[in-house]
């Protein structure tokens, strides 16, 4: 059974779609292991959802880029 999912009008969907480490070394072409310095060092937001899984919003990879 499919649930229809509701989204705030405020959020497009590229606020709310979700990148992994390697999607976002790849896209910058530098290593996953600088993606997650940059995590640890509180300069890219993440949302940890295992024990060493992250996700990066695109928004606050877009945040960070900016801020660079």
């Amino acid at each position: 059974m499919r649930q229809n999912v509701e989204h705030n009008n405020n959020e497009s969907e590229e606020d709310i779609s979700f990148l992994t480490t390697i999607e976002v070394a790849e896209l910058l072409r530098v290593h996953q292991r600088t993606v997650q310095r940059w995590i640890s060092s509180n300069n890219l937001k993440a949302t940890k959802v295992g024990p060493r899984i992250w996700r990066i919003r695109k928004k606050d990879l877009d945040e960070f880029l900016q801020k660079e």
